[in-house]
């Protein structure tokens, strides 16, 4: 089997036809079906079955795409270790970072490691940490400084940085500031700045207000981002959002409310996180280093 044949298979199941597949490789429908054809000829069962909306993978067709996909990122660490060790080091290290992690803590990094390798290349994703999982194992990115998934499944290998608590913060002037003894009843009747349903941090909340029978937070901004800036939006009013105990410190006119670990747990684990498996350039290596000598 030619590894051309696995990418045609894995682009016919990415457009979920023959047609759409055919015209982003560039080549003609005919040669697309044959190559298909061959592959199925080779493992004795069918690929993809046709439907109304297009081709679809089959139950066997779906588990052979799965390997085919693990065999071209395998390919591609290959391709990419050899490049390594033909020009002594990898060019570019593809770096994501959640919104919740403090910026100097990235950039401070980076920036050591472009004094150290003058001719280093990198390329920063931000994302919420959870949207940071799925670039990671696709490939497209190569490390992932975000908070550790509370399920280590053996799709990651992580490196931990260090330990840090998400607190809940108000603006500087809030009246809930001023008061003793502080619970989650008392922030009932409040409005929350939290990130999307599906962000771990805000399922925390929400569970942790049911857990004692309360409503959920009133939410008054829902983003699907995470940026300091997000908190000039509270400035001046009564909304209360979410922030790590590092990020709090530099927003200028926000306070955490003092409310015990007790009522609300948000304490994490910071790591850096790679795919298991995966091949990492020199590039990569230095830069969990120097995280792991700024932070640890």
């Amino acid at each position: 089997m030619e590894t051309r044949d696995l990418e045609y298979v894995l682009e016919v199941a990415a457009h979920g036809g023959i047609g759409r597949a055919a015209e982003a490789l560039g080549m003609s429908q005919p040669a697309l079906t044959k190559a298909v054809q061959r592959v199925e000829g080779q493992i004795g069962l069918p690929l993809f079955e046709r439907t109304a909306l297009g081709m679809r993978p089959t139950q066997a067709g779906a588990a052979f795409i799965e390997r085919a996909r693990r065999i071209r990122l395998e390919y591609e660490d290959a391709l990419a270790e050899m490049r390594g060790i033909r020009t002594g080091e990898q060019g570019v290290l593809r770096l994501g970072y959640s919104p919740s992690i403090p910026n100097p803590v990235v950039l401070d990094a980076c920036r050591q490691l472009m004094q150290e390798r003058p001719v280093a290349r990198l390329r920063l994703t931000r994302r919420m940490a959870r949207d940071l999982m799925d670039p990671l194992l696709a490939g497209e990115l190569d490390l992932a400084i975000a908070p550790v998934p509370r399920q280590r499944t053996d799709e990651f290998v992580v490196h931990d940085l260090f330990d840090d608590t998400l607190a809940v913060v108000a603006d500087e002037s809030h009246p809930l500031h001023r008061k003793r003894g502080l619970m989650l009843a008392d922030l009932v009747d409040q409005e929350w700045l939290l990130p999307g349903a599906h962000i771990l941090l805000r399922q925390q909340l929400e569970a942790a207000f049911q857990q004692r029978g309360l409503p959920p937070p009133n939410l008054r901004v829902e983003s699907d981002f995470g940026s300091a800036s997000l908190f000039y939006l509270m400035r001046g009013t009564r909304m209360l959002s979410i922030a790590g105990a590092q990020m709090a410190r530099p927003l200028a006119g926000f306070r955490a409310l003092r409310l015990s670990s007790e009522e609300l747990d948000l304490r994490r684990r910071v790591g850096v996180i790679a795919r298991a498996g995966a091949y990492l350039s020199p590039l990569a290596q230095r830069m969990v280093a120097i995280l792991q000598t700024r932070t640890i």
